[in-house]
């Protein structure tokens, strides 16, 4: 969470909500952008504490997208303030915690940090749907008995509403980068994700690429029906993410076929990754509406070369599917 312990002047509150704003102009970054709104929110409510928090529905948890001189905060949905913003849509001013059923104080109990003053404000998107909250602690006064009031929740909603734009932008933009049968990211999200961690790697490091494929998928989607396809596609997903876990990131490249990017590996290392996917994948059995389905894949590995684009890269790796295909098929080619 971002801390202040001194409360600022009119003049002092106005420069740093100018410097803030001037900042967020040229701020091309999500997370800096949220860190700088943030600040923003703290500043204008004079707190000594702020945090950003996320609505994450497919986990049912809250986490924070602002939490400086910490790791990131996790609590399950529905706890403690911020839970009762979220699911209720609604603006709570506390300014005696310890007397409120809904204030965790366990955390001030194992920190030593003490509560004085909660404002928690539920950050919503275009539609009116709550996809988080700003939580601001402590306010900071003359006096130690300062406390939040109605001018604090228009001033704190205003950095909530710009919270709210920013965060439904960056979640628009991943939306259209996941492939929504397989939730693997797809093809534009692999180019986000190469450009910012296989381009940017230095002379010593080392990568690797798989392109591999479903063989003979046509022909389960001519016997089977495009239902049982899909099934096919999701069990092929959910078995490569099993398998390569945190070593990679696994993506849809398109129809039946996939890219897998090893940050870190060399093309012997990725080969080996490569050969148990397809022992998985061959020894394994996906059920679907009373059939179970037998399948094998096809791989190609490559090295990425740091040299050469994205697209060659791929290609080069492409290069070696083509040949596992034309001479047997589930067969790794490196």
């Amino acid at each position: 969470m971002m801390n202040k312990k001194q409360r600022l002047s009119a003049e002092e509150m106005l420069e740093a909500i100018f410097y803030d704003m001037n900042l967020l102009v040229v701020e091309k970054d999500f997370y800096n952008s949220i860190l700088l709104l943030t600040d923003l929110g703290r500043t204008l409510v004079n707190a000594e504490r702020a945090s950003f928090w996320y609505r994450d529905v497919r986990k049912k948890q809250y986490w924070t997208l602002a939490a400086l001189d910490s790791e990131r905060i996790t609590v399950q949905e529905g706890s403690g303030i911020v839970g009762a913003s979220i699911e209720n849509n609604e603006t709570i001013l506390i300014n005696n915690p310890y007397e409120d059923e809904r204030f965790n104080s366990e955390v001030d109990k194992e920190t030593g940090f003490v509560t004085k003053s909660i404002l928690c404000v539920p950050v919503t998107n275009g539609c009116g749907e709550v996809i988080g909250a700003y939580q601001a602690i402590n306010k900071i006064g003359e006096d130690e008995e300062s406390k939040f009031d109605s001018q604090d929740i228009k001033r704190l909603a205003l950095a909530a509403a710009y919270c709210g734009k920013t965060l439904e932008a960056q979640l628009l933009r991943e939306q259209s980068q996941i492939d929504q049968l397989t939730g693997l990211k797809n093809r534009r999200g692999f180019y986000d994700y190469y450009d910012n961690n296989m381009a940017s790697m230095d002379a010593s490091q080392r990568a690797g690429i798989i392109v591999c494929d479903i063989d003979f998928f046509k022909k389960v989607n001519d016997t089977y029906g495009h239902n049982v396809g899909d099934a096919v596609l999701v069990f092929v997903a959910d078995t490569m993410q099993k398998v390569v876990g945190k070593a990679g990131e696994v993506f849809r490249w398109g129809g039946e076929e996939f890219i897998i990017l090893f940050k870190g590996c060399d093309k012997e290392e990725t080969a080996k990754y490569a050969e148990e996917l397809r022992c998985t994948i061959k020894d394994s059995e996906c059920q679907c509406e009373n059939q179970v389905i037998k399948i094998t894949m096809s791989f190609g590995v490559s090295e990425i070369d740091k040299n050469i684009s994205s697209e060659k890269n791929v290609k080069s790796a492409d290069d070696k599917l083509y040949i596992a295909k034309q001479t047997g098929r589930n067969k790794v080619v490196s």
